[in-house]
């Protein structure tokens, strides 16, 4: 490939990656997006799909903040995509029959869901509280991210697939565009939205601000008989209905590096605890296991904005496990920071300079 000259070069063709082009280009500005393999194939398609953090006040309140701005956000975005495929988004609620932790209790953790506008009523269950969250929805990941894929398409947003970000080129302080494996891109910005592989494209982070964590899920037959129509989660498993009747399991939190295996004993773990949750799943065949890496972070914040010491250099990464419910607001607060517009939310908990010493 020559070089190309963009407005823009969003490096990483995740969740974060597809939103952010989208909302830069209505912004009126030329955008590539590329991925060093096919667009949504890392954490953004391995997830289950639930658009609210589990046991959500347990997160620190930035996180809290924009995963519920979030989940607000998600029916206008999938309202404004050309594509025919349905990401299936479905309003089944969550019931997390474990709610209550050490140092937790039904108002402390009632006041932190009301602050940020996150509905909820406790439920009695034999001598315990279980917490119903009616407006929680799901989305079928791989659905979501070919929905995104065609509007790119669709609005003339370039798609560099196996093109790997190799490098940053820098002209006096300030980034002039990327070195890929296809040849060199040029731009005036570029924003690194590559998920746990991320740190090696933002200058002067310290080693482990951003790294993997795997979750490994698995996926039960179809079967309408399972009459599961909520999504339930107990002791850190939770199960997700599709509306094809079949049941997604998850998952596991481990710190493995950048390794995607499976693991027997991890996906028996979560097959038990699915089939006591949910005694009908006994017998059903698992159709598919996998596992994904979570771009977690040092603070467990999300990195959004610009870097304090390269002009030009955005990021929009270190979504942990939270990155599909807040894709619609950081990409809005990404595209409105890159604008020198007033943004909805305070952005100064998410700037790099909290890791940076720019």
């Amino acid at each position: 490939m020559s070089s190309t000259r963009f407005d823009i070069i969003v490096v990483g063709a995740g969740i974060a990656g597809l939103t952010s082009a989208l909302a830069l280009e209505r912004d009126g500005a030329s955008v590539v997006v590329l991925d060093r393999h096919c667009a949504g194939t890392e954490a953004s398609w391995a997830g289950g799909g639930i658009l609210c953090p589990l046991y959500a006040w347990r997160y620190p309140m930035p996180v809290l903040r924009l995963a519920a701005e979030g989940m607000r956000r998600y029916p206008a975005l999938l309202d404004s995509l050309d594509s025919p495929v349905d990401p299936e988004r479905w309003v089944t609620g969550m019931e997390i029959l474990d709610p209550i932790g050490d140092g937790e209790t039904v108002e402390s953790i009632g006041a932190t869901l009301e602050s940020v506008g996150i509905a909820h009523q406790w439920r009695r269950q034999a001598e315990t509280h279980a917490l119903w969250l009616p407006e929680v929805a799901n989305v079928r990941n791989p659905y979501l991210l070919d929905a995104l894929t065609d509007t790119l398409h669709a609005r003339g947003i370039a798609l560099r697939e196996h093109c790997a970000a190799e490098g940053l080129l820098l002209e006096n302080g300030r980034v002039a565009g990327v070195a890929t494996s296809q040849g060199e891109m040029q731009a005036d910005r570029v924003v690194v939205t590559a998920g746990a592989w991320s740190e090696s494209l933002i200058p002067g982070l310290p080693d482990g601000s951003l790294f993997p964590v795997r979750g490994q899920m698995l996926r039960l037959e179809p079967r309408p008989e399972n009459g599961l129509d909520r999504i339930l989660m107990d002791e850190g498993v939770y199960l997700i209905p599709r509306r094809d009747g079949s049941v997604v399991i998850g998952s596991t939190v481990e710190n493995a590096g950048f390794d995607k295996t499976v693991d027997e004993s991890a996906q028996a773990r979560l097959h038990a605890t699915a089939c006591r949750l949910w005694p009908q799943l006994t017998g059903a065949r698992i159709t598919h296991r996998w596992a994904g890496l979570r771009p977690g972070s040092a603070d467990e914040l999300p990195l959004l904005g610009e870097h304090p010491a390269i002009g030009g250099l955005w990021a929009n990464t270190g979504g942990y496990r939270n990155g599909l419910a807040m894709a619609p607001a950081a990409a809005e607060l990404l595209a409105d920071r890159m604008a020198g517009r007033e943004t909805r939310l305070d952005a100064t908990p998410y700037r790099l300079e909290r890791l940076i010493d720019g």
